[in-house]
């Protein structure tokens, strides 16, 4: 059994969060065995000294672990009780010495809380019947108390209906529901002056100067409708002052809009002016010379070029001290600070406004069993119970704003869908979720972590699917074998030619495969279903935008192989060959100023019906 100096060991590197390589050894240390799990950022050990860090915290394996936070069965080496716990959980107790098994802790806590409180406690047993009922109501299969008799703050073993957990919890806990079931709000009340964000902050709501340059002709509704002022993806825009066209990321547009024609010659306007504001005295300037309220002759005193702080002062009282120039540009920052915080406080009261009654929740208000009771009056935090009706499936029932407000927050206590959904906030998306995914997209949160990758379906071509994460999704990811943007024109006439060769060529879909070892996914520049199931992929290289990708054009194109992936590579000259000695690998070299995709197509095609079986 390790020490506790080892396990001090163990938990200090994972404190420290030292990055540990996917698929690499064991995290402790001397130990040369493969982890059981893939990592980034976080120690992975293999399965023998998790063994080892689960006995000290008195429990044993009944499930392969695969991940520190992914919920495990076990049993405890001291009562015997079987329940699921995270490795992270295991970790932290550890690290304070205290056992992970919940069934002996609540039992020791209720033992010890009763002795203290003497002839004050309450031991009158806790009816199983009673105990049963208020677990089934709470989400829960009552297995039976853990203690007998079974006395009020004693544990009772219980397993979610939803997820299958089992736990040892106390009846109080119970009430709380699984939390597998937690459904947070998206979106938090506005602090004291500051804005609220729509729907995960959309570009569109976000009001900056920045959505009157988006251009909706070339960019698509989808990107409209899902991308965000962070996001990094390249859209199109028009300077509304020129016409001008060009491409530019939406994180930097959002920032500060700039125009390619008109921000080069104002720049050049602006270094005119400054030059001959260099020679132009504060006295030939009547609104710095009205303003003036320094010591120092104004006739002296040249607007631009002398960085002395000048004092002046402004129609409401104020007298800063700063450069002619800046006051020039700028006025009063005085009264430019006042006016901010009017239009902060005005926001704040927009917003109060704003978070009254969920909107998703008033939708649902019933329109003919509520009496007098208005919804325009009614606070979002009320008690009083209401009836309610989802439009979506009909069900009806009864409920107070404040109880749908809690923890599940539910769209429909029958159907289980919930608040805040990827179809509510994400409509488009949800058209597009696969029917294959294990949960409907009024299930899942925009934000949700999924145990699975879900499965796309594209609306303008039903034979385009693919698998993304929700993340890309809402950031404005779109159907990768439609998408334009980002692909060069050699490399769409290169799919093209592909297309008329083998009739199935995709551009863009990723692929994902357990092999991976340098990426979870990697997108391929043209992939092509053969019919013996295996799949081609034909990558181009162009010399300008791969000279300096060697490193990863060789993981990328081992990963390929390493999935049992056909991989075909047009490199252009002077690009260096890769080191790749495989049969199911095949690199042609080009020449961009002769390219030729017809010809190039037709030899992959000639090597793929050659090549050895």
């Amino acid at each position: 059994m390790p020490t506790a100096s080892w396990y001090a060991s163990a938990g200090q590197t994972w404190r420290l969060g030292l990055t540990m390589p996917s698929l690499g050894p064991c995290a402790h240390r001397g130990c040369e065995r493969p982890a059981a799990f893939k990592t980034r950022t976080n120690p992975a050990w293999c399965d023998e000294h998790i063994t080892e860090i689960l006995k000290i915290g008195g429990l044993e394996p009944l499930e392969r672990f695969t991940g520190p936070a992914k919920w495990r069965l076990t049993r405890c080496l001291t009562c015997g009780c079987a329940a699921h716990y995270r490795l992270v959980y295991t970790v932290d107790k550890n690290r304070v010495g205290e056992p992970t098994c919940r069934a002996c802790y609540w039992r020791q806590w209720a033992a010890r809380t009763r002795q203290l409180q003497g002839a004050y406690a309450h031991t009158d047993p806790v009816p199983k019947d009673d105990a049963r009922r208020f677990a089934e109501d709470h989400g829960y299969d009552y297995l039976g108390p853990l203690t007998n008799p079974s006395l009020p703050d004693d544990p009772h073993y219980v397993r979610c209906r939803h997820c299958g957990r089992l736990s040892a919890q106390r009846l109080g806990d119970i009430g709380w529901g699984c939390q597998c079931q937690v459904n947070p709000r998206r979106t938090q009340d506005a602090t004291e002056g500051s804005a609220s964000v729509k729907k995960r902050g959309l570009f569109k709501d976000a009001g900056i100067e920045a959505v009157d340059w988006w251009d909706h002709d070339r960019n698509s509704t989808e990107a409209w409708e899902t991308v965000t002022p962070r996001g990094t993806r390249t859209a199109w825009w028009m300077c509304p002052e020129c016409g001008e066209r060009f491409e530019a990321r939406v994180v930097a547009m959002a920032g500060l809009p700039l125009c390619p024609v008109c921000e080069p010659r104002r720049q050049a306007e602006w270094r005119a002016a400054y030059e001959q504001f260099k020679n132009t005295p504060i006295a030939a300037v009547p609104e710095l010379l009205a303003a003036w309220a320094d010591d120092a002759d104004p006739s002296r005193v040249m607007v631009a070029g002398d960085h002395e702080l000048r004092r002046f002062g402004c129609p409401e009282g104020h007298h800063p001290r700063l450069s002619p120039m800046t006051y020039l540009q700028s006025g009063c920052p005085h009264c430019r600070g006042q006016r901010t915080t009017v239009e902060r406080l005005a926001l704040r009261d927009i917003n109060r406004e704003a978070f009254g009654m969920n909107a998703e929740i008033a939708a649902q208000w019933h329109p003919t069993k509520n009496g007098n009771i208005d919804l325009g009056r009614l606070s979002p935090n009320s008690r009083k119970r209401a009836w309610w009706l989802d439009p979506s499936c009909g069900h009806e029932w009864q409920a107070s704003p404040a109880e749908r407000e809690k923890r599940q927050r539910l769209r429909c206590p029958v159907c289980r869908t919930i608040l805040d959904s990827l179809a509510y906030h994400f409509p488009r998306l949800a058209d597009q979720w696969s029917p294959t995914n294990p949960l409907s997209p009024l299930r899942v949160r925009p934000t949700a972590t999924l145990d699975f990758v879900p499965t796309w379906v594209c609306t303008d071509d039903q034979s385009h699917t693919w698998k993304a994460s929700l993340a890309s999704r809402t950031a404005g990811s779109e159907c990768p074998m439609c998408r334009q943007s980002g692909k060069s024109s050699v490399e769409l006439l290169h799919l093209e030619a592909a297309r008329a060769m083998f009739g199935n060529a995709a551009s863009g879909r990723p692929v994902r495969h357990q092999a991976f070892t340098a990426r979870a996914v990697w997108h391929p520049d043209i992939a092509i279903d053969l019919a013996d199931g295996r799949t081609l992929v034909i990558e181009y290289d162009g010399s300008y935008w791969h000279a300096d990708k060697l490193g990863v054009d060789t993981a990328k194109t081992r990963d390929l192989l390493a999935a049992g992936v056909l991989v075909v590579r047009v490199r252009e000259y002077p690009l260096l060959p890769l080191p790749m000695d495989d049969p199911h690998y095949l690199e042609i070299t080009v020449h961009a100023a002769a390219s030729n995709p017809q010809l190039i197509i037709g030899l992959i095609a000639d090597w793929e019906r050659e090549r050895p079986r």
